[in-house]
């Protein structure tokens, strides 16, 4: 069974992509660029990161081991605002732009680690 384009027959002609369909494939690229070099440019950071790229986004998925380490993560990849992370129960969601990409930092067991520093969330903090 032969499969024919049919945009090949006479009358027929392919429509061309809109705007935005151009603008996301454009971002597409660059965020699938971005996790495609990470994990030599990241390479310096206390453990590897999981770095995926879909929907024009970068998304890295570390697990620290200490809040140093989640402060090297966060300081290297230009992190300043803390209001925008995000505890969900056992990790820690930050969301930024990293070279004109929307990204995501998710640290695996942040939150355990922030507990153990300075005990449990909703807990006097007077030492």
């Amino acid at each position: 069974m032969t499969i024919t384009d049919p945009f090949t027959t006479p009358g027929h002609h392919r429509p061309t992509p809109s705007p935005a369909a151009v603008a996301l494939a454009a971002q597409c690229r660059k965020a699938k660029a971005l996790a495609d070099t990470a994990p030599t440019r990241f390479e310096q950071m206390p453990a590897p990161a999981a770095t995926t790229a879909a929907g024009g986004e970068v998304q890295f998925v570390v697990r620290p081991t200490s809040l140093a380490d989640w402060a090297r993560w966060t300081t290297g990849l230009g992190i300043r605002d803390t209001r925008r992370m995000t505890n969900t129960g056992t990790t820690t969601v930050c969301r930024f732009e990293l070279d004109g990409v929307r990204a995501r930092l998710i640290g695996v067991g942040v939150p355990a680690l922030l507990a153990a520093a300075y005990g449990p969330k909703g807990t006097s903090h007077d030492r």
